[in-house]
Parts: structure tokens; C-alpha cells; sequence
């Protein structure tokens, strides 16, 4: 690396962030306009076109404004990486796109086309690039650089990669855009279309892939995308804050981010379900007990009090209509079999009673009535009272209420589906109706067989992060917002530590209502020491899950046990160590235990206690892992234990540190650490 070169690139970095800053003032100016047109069409009195101008402008206004934000300076460098490929043809590679006065790319976006051969090009496929720069930068500033020539056809190790790669934890979860790897760069390309399942082990980074992949779905399929929208589901509020950073980072600030629960409103639940009851209300058996429970309400014409004599007589002003049993059956067969929702089931009944009566009226009356006449027809009482006989109209909450308090419609719609047992146990305890997370997830089972959803609630893509975590009744209501759109499934079926964890990807994806699914395991760790991985690889075998053990490019970091007599004591000691590095430290307990550690530690920015159960996810530079034996044995929060979660709760909390990880303990290990 020459001086002169480094001087050079900072210049051009400098040159970059003033056409970047007067990309934003056009911008600026544009929304000022369009902001002025708007207020000027308020105040219009709605002649000529002011209407399709103000609309216009509103669009523009909205437009310019996440433009603007895109383009605001940030504390970053512009770019990371430049490529010269063997036509002469050179590009820096960024964060955005940043054109010069001509138009002329100054910074191609990460996410162009063009950016895959810096990501991908290799000694061995140099895919045309003759020549690769990485930048080190620290905040907004270019400090150094290197340069690999993979004409020569060796493989060489990047210094600044590895630093990047190593750097600590200062805060959130930050992008990884200058040092996504080849094989995650394959995994983020994947086409609009493409339904994927990421298994990865502790490191791997499926997490920043799925991440990354939204972010680029919504660069190349913008006009589909931003309409259709892409929603995130992640395992907790604690994980969301953690990621929340990463999508504006790479300039997309129009993604829904929530937790499973949030995006039902299940986070308004007022009451909790024993861990029984929950394991039963989760199944996949009470997605077929929702279906009965609605369906079940279709009778047949004779529950309506109909003779097969009389049939169902409408009074129409002088004339009277006459449609037999068998027609109306017919009817109720032919809409069942045909309908996909309760609601329009009724309405197609309805619709079929219309039809009879006006071919009656077509042939006695000799002409065809209008629409207002089948309005009229179907308020008539006649009718409203046989559809309310043999299609009753519903709502979620009342079928929920009947499923729940009333025996005999409950053991009509679970008979042969669940036992009397699980049966009894979904039926709350008294006569009020308390709400839990579950109640909420059946009623959102239930609502969708009376109803389509609005598009609204309809995504173009969803990014799924611990999914192995996710019920089949959470699965199936994740899906049924994913509408027609792909899905980026991300998890690891050993951190599964739900009751009712995955315990294979090919049934999880079932529930999540995908069949053409392309699936990929990521084993090579990036972010976790070797050292780290091989003590959360001994644990591994004992999780029940059929998954590859993980490997770490990395030979760094450290591992240390302190068995101390007095666990606070040993705990402030392990934290103060911990202190004298740089980067976050995770104090990783026993839920139970996390409100001891936090007095005992008291205040510090660099230090959060951390339940081992809210843990999954996260990442920190220093890890004090408190009483292992402790985080096997603890019972879930409903006081039930659930075997092999304890142990699972261990693995995640032994894989959080990227650096350092310390396990302070007065009791004897658990076994599964020493195998």
C-alpha cells in the first residue's frame, strides 16, 4: 500500500461524500416542490386538475422523504471495496449508489449486479475481476487498504477482513456488507420466487443473510416489493431491538420488523395457559379442530323445519317462490365443495336461492328481474331465516367462546381428533374468558376459515429468524400472511428451545405451507472462536437434533472456568476481568437468577444481565456464563419442565461470545460439557 494510492482513494472518498451531500439537496429541493404542490392542492377549490396533481405530489413528497434519510450522512465510510476487471472497467463498492454530475457511478450499490463479482470472484473463478480492494475504515474514515490480484492464482488471506470480521461489540447488530461471504452472498442473490430454509450453526451469520437478502429483494424487485411489503418476524422484543439498525443501515427503513406475538396482538394477552393446555392449543391437531368448529355449523334444508312436501316458500309481493329440499341441499353441497372461506360459502347459498326463484320468475313472470329485486329477495324473511338455520352467521369470538364452554359442541369438533384429555384441557378453568397468546392464535385459526384476509395483511416476502422456535399454529399463521409471496426461513434445530421446538426443517416448512423449498446448511462459523465451538460442539450430540456439528475459521479468543465458593463474588470478578477488554460483556444466568445478578453488578453500559431463555440471537464480545447446571435444570415460565430445553438454553448462552467466554460455577458442571 503506497501513500499516494491511500491518498488518492481518500480523496475519492471525500469527492463521493460532497456529489452524495448534493444528491441530497436535489432531493431536498424535489420534496420542498412537491410539498408546496401538495399544500397548494389543499387549498385549491377542486377544479381542473388540482385532484390528480395533489396526489402526485403527495406520492413524490412521501417518496423524496425516505429518499432523503437513505442519503443522509452517516458516521460510516462510504465504501469498502473496489474491483478491476480485465475490460479496464473499475468500481468502488458501497452502501448506496453515488452518481457524479454526469451520472457516472462514483459507488455502486452493494446490491447491483455488477457487486456479486467482488463478492464472488476467487483465484480459482476470477469471473473477469483481474484485481480486489478492501478498505479499513474506522466510523466514516478511509485508513488503509489491501489488495489481492487473483490473476496470479493464489488464495490470499485478508488482514482487514479478519479485522472486520473480529471487531468488537460496540451496540447493535451492525451489516456485514463488507464481509459477506461467497457462500452467503449465493444464499442473499436468490431470486424473488426462491422459498429458502437456512439451518446454521452458532457464527454462521443467517441471521445478517436474511437480513441482507431483504434488503436486496427490495433493491431488485422495488416496484413489486415496496408495494407488496416484507415483513421480519423475530423470537423476541430484546432480538428485534438488537437487528433494528441493520435494514435502515443499507437504506430500507419501510420494513415491518415484530415478534410472532406482536403481529397477531397476542402481546395483549391478559391471561397465561398451563404448560399443558398450551402444548395442546399449539398442536397442529387444533388447526383441524378449528376447521370443524366452523364448518360444523352447515346443517341441511330439513334442520331449517323444511318438508320435502313444501320446500322453502318465498313470499315475493304477489307471487310466491317454491324451491325444494333437494335443490337447497344441492346448494349446500355445491357451496361447501366449492368455497374456500364459511362467509362466502353462505353467500354463494344465498346466491343459489336468488337464481331458483328468478328462473321461476323468468318463466311465470316472462322477463329476468334486476339486481334490486335480488336485494330485496334476500332480506326477505324466508330466506334470512333459513340461512340462519343452515349457515349461521359467525364470528371468531363466538366460535371460540362455544368451542371452549359449551361440552357438546367441544366434543363434537375434537372427537377423534384429540383425546378427552387434551379435549378438557383447552376448556378454561370457570366461566370467564380470560384471553392467553394461544386463545388469540386459535381465534386467528378460526377467523381464517370465515374469511379471506385483507391484502393488507398479505406479504411479499417474509424473513423468519428462529424459526425452529415457531408452533405449527404460529407456522400456519405466519403463512397465511405470506399470501403468494417466498419466504427466507433462517434457525438452528439445535437452539430449539420452545416446548414445542422443530425437530426437523422439512415439517416445519410444511406448517409454514411451502413445499418447493430450497435448503442449505451453513456449518462454517465466522463470528465464534474455535475454542468457543468446540465446547458447544460437545454439548451438541446430547440435543436430540440431527445437525452438523460447527467449524470456526477463527483460532482466537479464549475459554476460561472459574469455580468459585461465592457465585456473586465469582461473577463480579469474571465481569471487572471482562471490563479491562474492550467491547460488550453478556452475563448469561437462569432466568430466575438474572435479577440477583443485575443488583450485584449494578450499573455499567458495557455489562447486561441477560435470562439464558431471552439469550438466542444475540452476540456479545464477552460472555460470563452463570451456573451452567443452574440454566439445564430451570423449568419453563409456567413452572413445567420441558425436557431438553434447559440443555438447549445452555448451548445458546456457551455461543453468544465472538471473543471471550468465561463460565463462573460453585456446582458441579453438567456432564454434557465434559463428553
Amino acid at each position: 500500500m503506497s501513500e499516494a494510492e491511500l491518498t488518492a482513494e481518500i480523496d475519492y472518498h471525500e469527492r463521493a461524500r460532497a456529489h452524495m451531500a448534493e444528491m441530497l439537496r436535489t432531493t431536498a429541493d424535489t420534496y420542498d416542490r412537491h410539498e408546496a404542490e401538495f399544500n397548494e392542492g389543499n387549498r385549491g377549490g377542486g377544479g381542473g386538475d388540482v385532484g390528480p396533481d395533489k396526489e402526485l405530489a403527495f406520492a413524490m413528497a412521501r417518496y423524496t422523504t425516505g429518499r432523503m434519510k437513505d442519503l443522509t450522512d452517516r458516521d460510516i465510510a462510504l465504501f469498502f471495496g473496489r474491483i478491476w476487471f480485465d475490460s479496464g472497467e473499475q468500481y468502488h463498492i458501497g452502501r448506496r449508489h453515488i452518481r457524479d454530475e454526469t451520472a457516472a457511478p462514483l459507488v455502486l450499490d452493494w446490491r447491483a449486479p455488477v457487486a456479486e463479482h467482488y463478492y464472488r470472484a476467487s483465484a480459482h473463478d476470477r469471473r473477469e475481476v483481474a484485481k480486489r480492494r478492501r478498505f479499513g475504515f474506522r466510523g466514516a474514515e478511509i485508513t488503509g487498504f489491501e489488495d489481492e490480484d487473483l490473476r496470479l492464482g493464489e488464495e490470499v488471506s485478508s488482514d482487514i477482513l479478519t479485522a472486520e470480521i473480529e471487531r468488537p461489540r460496540t451496540g447493535p447488530m451492525r451489516d456485514i456488507v463488507a464481509t459477506i461471504q461467497p457462500e452467503q452472498d449465493e444464499l442473499i442473490r436468490r431470486g424473488a420466487a426462491t422459498t429458502m430454509c437456512v439451518q446454521g450453526a452458532p457464527g454462521t451469520g443467517k441471521t445478517a443473510v436474511g437480513l441482507h437478502r431483504a434488503a436486496w429483494l427490495l433493491y431488485n424487485y422495488a416496484e413489486h416489493l415496496h408495494k407488496a411489503g416484507v415483513l421480519v418476524v423475530g423470537p423476541n422484543e430484546g432480538f428485534l431491538a438488537y437487528i433494528a439498525n441493520v435494514l435502515p443501515t443499507l437504506g430500507e427503513s419501510a420494513v415491518w420488523q415484530v415478534t410472532v406475538q406482536q403481529m397477531l396482538k397476542a402481546d395483549t394477552a391478559t391471561a397465561a395457559d398451563r404448560h399443558e393446555a398450551a402444548m395442546v392449543k399449539h398442536d397442529a391437531r387444533m388447526a383441524l379442530v378449528c376447521e370443524r368448529a366452523v364448518w360444523g355449523h352447515v346443517g341441511r334444508a330439513e334442520d331449517a323445519g323444511l318438508s320435502a312436501d313444501e320446500g322453502l316458500l318465498i313470499n315475493d309481493g304477489g307471487w310466491r317462490w317454491r324451491l325444494g329440499v333437494r335443490y337447497l341441499n344441492e346448494a349446500i353441497d355445491t357451496a361447501r365443495a366449492n368455497t374456500r372461506t364459511y362467509d362466502a360459502g353462505r353467500r354463494a347459498v344465498e346466491d343459489a336461492i336468488v337464481q331458483g326463484a328468478r328462473r321461476q320468475a323468468e318463466i311465470r313472470a316472462g322477463h329476468s328481474p334486476d339486481g334490486r329485486w335480488a336485494t330485496k329477495l334476500k332480506r326477505t324473511e324466508a330466506v334470512k331465516g333459513f340461512l340462519d338455520a343452515v349457515w349461521p352467521k359467525l364470528n371468531a369470538k363466538n366460535v371460540l367462546r362455544k368451542l371452549y364452554f359449551d361440552a357438546a359442541f367441544r366434543a363434537d369438533a375434537t372427537g377423534g381428533i384429540l383425546t378427552d384429555e387434551e379435549a378438557g384441557l383447552i376448556a378454561p378453568q370457570g366461566r370467564a374468558l380470560k384471553t392467553t397468546a394461544a386463545d388469540i392464535l386459535i381465534a386467528d385459526e378460526i377467523a381464517s376459515h370465515l374469511k379471506l384476509p385483507p391484502p393488507s395483511d398479505s406479504y411479499g416476502h417474509i424473513v423468519i429468524d428462529e424459526a425452529q422456535d415457531l408452533s405449527p399454529m404460529q407456522c400456519r399463521a405466519i403463512a397465511r400472511r405470506s399470501g403468494g409471496g417466498s419466504l427466507t426461513v433462517l434457525g438452528d434445530l439445535a437452539q430449539g428451545t420452545t416446548p414445542w421446538a422443530a425437530v426437523d426443517w422439512r415439517g416445519q416448512m410444511a406448517h409454514l405451507g411451502k413445499s418447493e423449498v430450497e435448503f442449505t446448511e451453513l456449518t462454517t462459523g465466522f463470528r465464534v472462536p474455535g475454542v468457543i465451538i468446540e465446547l458447544a460442539n460437545r454439548v451438541l450430540p446430547h440435543l436430540g437434533v440431527d445437525v452438523a456439528p460447527a467449524r470456526s475459521i477463527r483460532s482466537d479468543g479464549s475459554l476460561e472456568y472459574i469455580a468459585a465458593s461465592d457465585l456473586r463474588r465469582g461473577v463480579g470478578e469474571a465481569v471487572e476481568k471482562a471490563l479491562a477488554e474492550e467491547g460488550l460483556v453478556g452475563v448469561i444466568a437462569a432466568d430466575h437468577r438474572v435479577d440477583e445478578m443485575r443488583d450485584a453488578l449494578g450499573e455499567n453500559e458495557r455489562v447486561e444481565p441477560v435470562a439464558a431463555s431471552l439469550a438466542k440471537g444475540l452476540e456479545y464480545d464477552h460472555v460470563v456464563v452463570v451456573e451452567p447446571s443452574e440454566i439445564v435444570a430451570a423449568p419453563a415460565t409456567d413452572g413445567a419442565a420441558v425436557e431438553g430445553v434447559g440443555l438447549r438454553h445452555l448451548y445458546v448462552a456457551l455461543t453468544r461470545a465472538v471473543s471471550r467466554l468465561t463460565i463462573v460455577h460453585t456446582r458441579q458442571l453438567p456432564p454434557q460439557m465434559n463428553s
